[in-house]
């Protein structure tokens, strides 16, 4: 061959391209209808641009906006009474209903909607969660309908003694509910669940944690000045159900050490959730062993408590 071939076909290009394309730096480009007449493309453009300043202007949108506000706030309050109709009727054993509606008829706050509440505990039979009995008589706005079963685990065991102390009746005052499901069942430590696939939360602090925080008035982390003091007596109540025998004067002692000649743990002339966790794991683990500074104090919890 005479000479080497550059290409096999010579073909004429379909599409003709220019030497330099502009690459676009948005993906889609929209003509702006705000913002004034001289950024519109087109006379209609302008007219709408035109429309919606002048729309904005407009005092009927003010009464509107007010209007919607208002409407929407009746409709909070409306809720928030549903919801108080709802507890009265599932406290259906009051017995003065009226009064409680009476009461719930008054202008209700967000901290003070009525709370309504399920919950599953397990606990051992040889360790009850005597916290309950005690929340029973202390919280009196607050029904807890208590249900009692038992696991295969612990099929002879007895817990006649505790289920006989449970209150079924509530108290006239009582606003808010919480249902609780009792197990009786060979573990630990007692543990909650809310849902029956939720991972389980242990140990009886964290319960009267967890309870507290359901219901706004009994937030202990709402008051700055005492909670730290709560957090770290129901620390102590935590470590004092999983401690060796040996170990157990140690922590009782420093429980005591809240106490300082006072008639509750903390400042004040009724009991708290500390008093509660205190005297509940004391009962459990060391009934038998209170310190004698703890001495008074446990027998009025006992008499506040366990009261008929």
């Amino acid at each position: 061959m005479s000479g080497a071939a550059t290409r096999m076909y010579a073909l004429k290009p379909v599409v003709s391209l220019p030497e330099k394309i502009a690459l676009p730096s948005v993906m889609y480009e929209l003509p702006r209808i705000q913002g004034g007449s001289a950024s519109c493309k087109t006379a209609e453009q302008g007219a709408i641009a035109a429309d919606i300043a002048e729309q904005m202007k407009l005092p009927e949108y003010n009464v509107l906006e007010a209007r919607q506000v208002k409407i929407l706030k009746q409709i909070y309050e409306l809720k928030q009474q549903v919801e108080c109709l709802c507890v009265a009727v599932r406290l259906s054993d009051v017995n003065n209903p009226a009064e409680v509606l009476n009461k719930l008829n008054l202008d209700i706050t967000a901290d003070e909607a009525p709370i309504r509440a399920e919950i599953i505990v397990s606990a051992n039979p040889n360790s009850p969660p005597y916290s309950i009995l005690a929340l029973q008589r202390l919280w009196k706005d607050t029904k807890f309908n208590v249900e009692v079963h038992r696991h295969s685990t612990v099929s002879d065991a007895t817990t006649q003694a505790f289920e006989e102390k449970l209150l079924s009746d509530a108290s006239k005052d009582a606003v808010h509910s919480i249902d609780v499901t009792l197990i009786w069942k060979d573990v630990s430590d007692v543990q909650l669940v809310t849902k029956v696939y939720d991972y389980p939360l242990e140990g009886e602090a964290n319960v009267l944690r967890y309870l507290t925080r359901l219901i706004e008035n009994y937030n202990y982390e709402k008051s700055p000045s005492v909670v730290h003091t709560i957090d770290s007596i129901l620390d102590l109540c935590l470590r004092l159900s999983y401690e060796e025998a040996r170990n157990v004067n140690a922590i009782t002692s420093k429980i005591a050490s809240y106490l300082d000649k006072k008639t509750w743990l903390l400042d004040g002339s009724n009991a708290s959730i500390a008093d509660v966790a205190a005297w509940s794991v004391l009962k459990r683990v060391a009934s038998n062993r209170v310190p004698r500074e703890l001495k008074n104090w446990y027998d009025v919890c006992e008499k506040t408590f366990l009261s008929v």
